[in-house]
């Protein structure tokens, strides 16, 4: 009789806390219609503020790790394959046309769950490390797991509404290390260089693909290029050209592989 009464107090327990993250869930979702209705950027953000701040609470709690939230449909919201953290991330379109992103990284640490706020206060160039506080904001869509020196590590998949004239895209290292959680670990080799993240920008009305191919251990991505060879580095008139590059993994080192044949065999 003991050990029923123990089982139903932990399901009662479980039940109130699964109340608790619906009763947040339903107000953050409203927050967020309020989001699209706000006519300027000073109630864009302070929108912004108060879901970060209601979201970064309920996220400490132990049962919201494996709590869907699926009501939140205007939240991206990505699990790690290992099952060992989550991003959550969504952005905010500015009057001028630019693109403000926020978010916040759940992860295990033993038994206990941490949150990081993610505050986007960079532009991401190819040769920097960032730290969550100092992060350069993307939606991120897929999570690739992979084996490299100094601790966990992960390729992050994003995309970036830009600006009015282009979109980009990014692949993005993270890593779990001794002094803390890090953008940028420099482990992509490309054309000689060491890059701390791959940025590929091009015409708002184009599409890029980046498809990672498990058994290959391979990013595919399209190749870009200016419709017209006087429009060199202005990306707004960049596009696929219908030829494909790779990044191979090798040794915990994704290397860059030119002009690859993706054609089925």
């Amino acid at each position: 009789m003991r050990f029923i009464g123990v089982v139903i107090i932990l399901l009662c327990m479980g039940f109130d806390a699964n109340a608790q993250l619906s009763k947040v869930e339903n107000e953050i979702s409203d927050d967020f219609k309020q989001l699209i209705q706000a006519d300027n950027d000073s109630l864009k953000f302070a929108i912004c503020k108060k879901i970060e701040d209601s979201f970064q609470r309920v996220l400490l709690q132990k049962e919201s790790f494996d709590y869907s939230f699926s009501k939140l449909n205007r939240m991206g919201k990505i699990t790690s394959p290992d099952l060992t953290f989550r991003i959550y991330n969504w952005n905010c379109v500015l009057s001028n046309g630019s693109y403000r992103y926020f978010g916040l990284l759940q992860y295990k640490e033993k038994s206990k769950i941490k949150v990081k706020l993610l505050s986007d206060k960079t532009d991401a160039d190819m040769f920097s490390r960032y730290q969550p506080e100092n992060w350069s904001g993307a939606l991120y869509y897929q999570i690739i797991p992979f084996k490299s020196k100094g601790g966990a590590s992960y390729l992050l998949l994003g995309w970036d509404g830009n600006n009015v004239s282009t979109n980009k895209k990014v692949v993005e290292v993270l890593s779990f290390e001794k002094t803390g959680i890090k953008f940028g670990k420099p482990v992509i080799s490309w054309r000689g260089k060491q890059l701390n993240r791959v940025v590929f920008e091009y015409a708002k009305q184009a599409r890029m693909s980046i498809n990672y191919q498990e058994k290959e251990k391979r990013l595919v991505f399209d190749h870009l290029s200016p419709s017209k060879p006087q429009y060199r580095n202005q990306f707004e008139y960049y596009g696929p050209d219908f030829t494909h590059d790779a990044l191979q993994l090798k040794k915990g080192i994704w290397v860059l592989q030119e002009d690859v044949d993706v054609r089925n065999k």
